[in-house]
């Protein structure tokens, strides 16, 4: 009986690419927005920097196009390390059972849950690509560990006539470990005016757990609004150091409903014995649930220190709490 609801995913949703300049043409662009003149500059110091590269690459496709418009967009290839840790509520609807050898007793047996919390952690690893200037894609692999925690309410046997109250089970704790591996991809669209931008990230990803029969399937979609301030290089002839800031939203849609064997569980010894004078070797927990909230707020900030490493974290509040770091490397 599983109540985990591996947002990971989100998981690993909080994978997502962010645009890296900020604009002083007057003309909007649907692009990652930029600065400077699409040619090399002196800064501040004297230096030459490298945030306005005239140099021709094969991607982003009408990337030269941007520059002589005089946009400075990112190097096109990215490789990121993330970390994310999470705590969300959430809402089991049922709690069954599948007996090959007793399939009547399963039908008339119903456990009833209470709050259940979820916290888990997730490292993933990320690869994209600036495929256009307003258009980066990525792939994405990682692991999660966690738990997840439950008051039981207790439960029922139907005997036909009658519904037999299990009060055994009542206030029961139930925590269940897991973890798993995580794969999938997404994209993200960026657009911006002067130092103005927006970006709209959507993934969806799959994570196999160790108790579950099957995975579980996450679509998070990521909507996000923010700012950026350009500074003097960090670094001499590395380009410009640049922050940006932003708020946004994460919305979370995940698979409900898991399947799998109870001897996988670490159930407490007044649940164990239950299951086990149940006899039935084949026997699997069947449980339905949903996310308590499907949105949570968002807020973040990420520090571009050279042309080609950036450091990003970003904290969720307001019906979810997560807390997301990532370094990343672009060429």
């Amino acid at each position: 009986m599983t109540r985990i609801q591996l947002s990971k995913a989100l998981l690993l949703s909080c994978c997502f690419s962010i645009p890296f300049s900020f604009a002083d043409n007057d003309r909007p662009l649907f692009s990652v927005t930029m600065s400077e003149s699409g040619v090399p500059k002196n800064n501040n110091e004297g230096g030459i920097t490298r945030s306005s590269s005239s140099e021709s690459r094969i991607l982003p496709i009408w990337g030269d196009e941007a520059r002589a418009r005089g946009y400075d967009i990112p190097e096109p290839f990215g490789v990121s390390y993330g970390y994310m840790n999470l705590r969300q509520d959430i809402v089991v609807d049922k709690i069954g059972f599948i007996m090959p050898k007793n399939p009547e007793t399963a039908s008339a047996l119903s456990i009833e849950a209470g709050h259940t919390r979820e916290k888990s952690e997730t490292h993933t690893l990320k690869i994209d690509s600036w495929v256009f200037p307003f258009l980066n894609v990525y792939g994405l692999y990682g692991h999660t560990k966690g738990t997840s925690h439950t008051q039981l309410k207790g439960g029922t046997f139907d005997l036909g006539f009658a519904k037999l109250p299990l009060d055994f089970l009542k206030d029961q704790p139930f925590d269940l470990d897991f973890k798993g591996k995580t794969y999938g991809g997404g994209f993200t669209l960026a657009g911006g005016y002067k130092q103005v931008f927006t970006t709209l990230d959507l993934n969806y990803t799959y994570t196999d757990l160790d108790i579950l029969d099957g995975n579980i399937k996450a679509l998070v979609i990521s909507p996000r609004i923010g700012y950026e301030f350009v500074f003097d290089p960090m670094f001499s002839g590395q380009g410009n150091t640049k922050v940006q800031v932003w708020t946004g939203a994460m919305y979370q849609d995940i698979t409900q409903h898991f399947r799998g064997d109870v001897n996988k569980l670490d159930l407490p010894p007044a649940f164990k014995g239950f299951v086990n004078a149940l006899d039935d070797p084949g026997m699997k927990f069947d449980v339905k649930q949903h996310l308590a909230h499907k949105w949570n707020n968002t807020v973040g900030a990420r520090v571009e220190l050279t042309r080609n490493f950036n450091v990003l974290t970003e904290i969720g509040f307001n019906n979810r709490n997560s807390f997301y770091i990532s370094g990343e490397f672009r060429f």
